[in-house]
Parts: structure tokens; C-alpha cells; sequence
């Protein structure tokens, strides 16, 4: 099974890596409520469009940037 793996970044330094089950992001995409996916697609972070890049063989890769624990961090997502 296909994963996800998650990066975050600080002042573009690794600061935690890694990884989870491609088979979570498809359960979310159903389960959340349209207004978080909505959320999320507007941040850049495409839950189907995740599940289509691998549906269709293709690579997926984003990054965002988040405020932390008052840490301002760019979270990494690719598929792997």
C-alpha cells in the first residue's frame, strides 16, 4: 500500500518526518465534512486529488505553510 510521507520544516531545517497510509487519506476524504475538505483544498492540500495521483500512477507533492505551537513550519506532503 502506498504512503504518504509528511515533512516538517523550520526555517528549512527537518524538524519531523514521517509517514503515513495512502488507505487514511482515502477514509478522511469521506468522512470529513465538506466544509474541511473545502479547508484544506484552499491551503493547497487536495485529499482527492492525493487519491487520484495514485489512482492514475501519477506523483503528488505539496507543501503549506502552518503556525505550530506559535512556530511558524512548511509541511512537505508527497506520495510515495
Amino acid at each position: 500500500m502506498k504512503k504518504l510521507r509528511i515533512e516538517k520544516y523550520i526555517h528549512h531545517q527537518l524538524d519531523e518526518s514521517f509517514t503515513v497510509p495512502l488507505g487514511l487519506i482515502r477514509i478522511l476524504n469521506t468522512l470529513l465534512p465538506s466544509s474541511a475538505i473545502d479547508a484544506l483544498n484552499q491551503k493547497g492540500l487536495g485529499l482527492e486529488q492525493m487519491v487520484l495521483a495514485d489512482r492514475l500512477n501519477k506523483p503528488y507533492q505539496a507543501s503549506v505553510e502552518v503556525e505550530e505551537k506559535g512556530i511558524m513550519k512548511t509541511v512537505s506532503i508527497t506520495l510515495l
